[in-house]
């Protein structure tokens, strides 16, 4: 466990990490999570910066999940993995969640599989798009298609105002207004306590920054990033809609919002000193021109700033005590399952449209 003075500069560990860090493993966010009820823990494993939070099921047991660890190859996941194990054992852990961005490979995943792990939901994503922004601004936009290249131009033309905003508790339920009503029920988004509490944590820790989107005096867009290191990374975004289910005219596809939004992000991350963006969730390489995936209009949209898509190898569940492991294991997967029922899905409010990419979990 990592000592008191050791947590007071827990990013700067991270940083010195193989990998270089995530944002889902910094103080402010792991700290944000005690508002969902949850308890982070900062563990070392050898020199390794090892950000674990302990996650509690109800009549089953305590697991933790580990937005890592923070390795480059399997090998080393094996080893942290080892040196875990007694340690979770020894503090009441009937298993763990390990989430690491390693590059997806069925041979790695053979091997994890071999050791009697089993995959499991990713907290975060298991595809994305990380947009190179190192260099001057000319050259990040460079990078970008013609079309990105030509919203973002129409956006300034058109009038388009984004500004960075305090997360002010009027500010942050103006975003949550924006958030649902792009949500439509299609996927689960925070509680407003919960989306305020972390907006706030975040953007005063210096971890985060709240975007607002102006067309014609009209706040149209909201979006928020969040950085550590030299990583960023788009959190969550959310426009007006004129018709529901559909992009249609709304914040995202009129005037060229949605590049602003983003290309005023990228700014901000480059300006704290990051070279990369994460642009957070797409369909997976093997699906991204897919009209019929669920994500497909999210991930074409990503595409215009980045035609590399980046596949994970994916999160892991590492059983401590395999019995109640397998019990909790089964219960999730249970879960899930039943949240793809359209009936359950509308008062849970998951989504329920057949996701291609979460086959193996069905």
């Amino acid at each position: 466990m990592a000592e008191p003075h050791e947590i007071d500069n827990w990013d700067e560990h991270l940083a010195r990490n193989p990998d270089g860090g995530s944002v889902f493993r910094c103080h402010a966010f792991a700290e944000s999570l005690r508002l969902q009820g949850h308890e982070p823990e900062y563990l070392f494993v050898g020199d390794l910066a090892v950000t674990a939070v302990r996650v509690r099921v109800p009549r089953i047991g305590t697991f933790w999940q580990i937005p890592g660890p923070g390795v480059t190859d399997v090998d080393d996941l094996l080893r942290v993995i080892d040196a875990l194990i007694p340690l979770a054992a020894a503090n009441g852990i009937i298993s763990i969640h390990v989430d690491p961005l390693l590059a997806e490979v069925e041979a790695d995943q053979a091997r994890l599989r071999a050791r009697g792990y089993w995959r499991t939901i990713s907290w975060t994503n298991d595809h994305t798009i990380v947009v190179d922004i190192s260099g001057s601004e000319e050259d990040v936009l460079r990078r970008f298609s013609t079309r990105s290249r030509r919203w973002i131009k129409r956006a300034a033309r058109d009038g388009v105002v984004v500004t960075r905003v305090e997360a002010t508790d009027e500010n942050c339920r103006l975003k949550y207004e924006l958030l649902k009503a792009t949500s439509d029920s299609r996927f689960a988004i925070p509680s407003p306590a919960a989306a305020t509490a972390t907006y706030q944590q975040l953007q005063a820790a210096g971890n985060g920054q709240l975007f607002f989107a102006h067309y014609d005096g009209v706040l149209v867009a909201a979006g928020y990033a969040m950085r550590t290191g030299t990583t960023s990374l788009y959190l969550t975004g959310a426009s007006v809609r004129k018709d529901a289910g559909s992009s249609e005219g709304n914040g995202l596809g009129a005037h060229g919002v949605g590049h602003a939004v983003q290309w005023e992000m990228m700014r901000w991350a480059r300006e704290t000193g990051c070279t990369s963006y994460d642009m957070y969730g797409t369909p997976s390489s093997q699906y991204i021109d897919d009209p019929k995936h669920p994500l497909y209009g999210v991930g074409q949209f990503k595409l215009s700033f980045s035609k590399e898509v980046t596949d994970y190898i994916g999160c892991w569940e590492v059983p401590v005590r395999r019995t109640p492991a397998w019990i909790m294991h089964m219960a999730e997967r249970l879960t899930v399952n039943l949240n793809r029922i359209k009936l359950v899905s509308r008062f849970t409010g998951h989504n329920a449209q057949y996701n291609p990419d979460l086959a193996w979990f069905h």
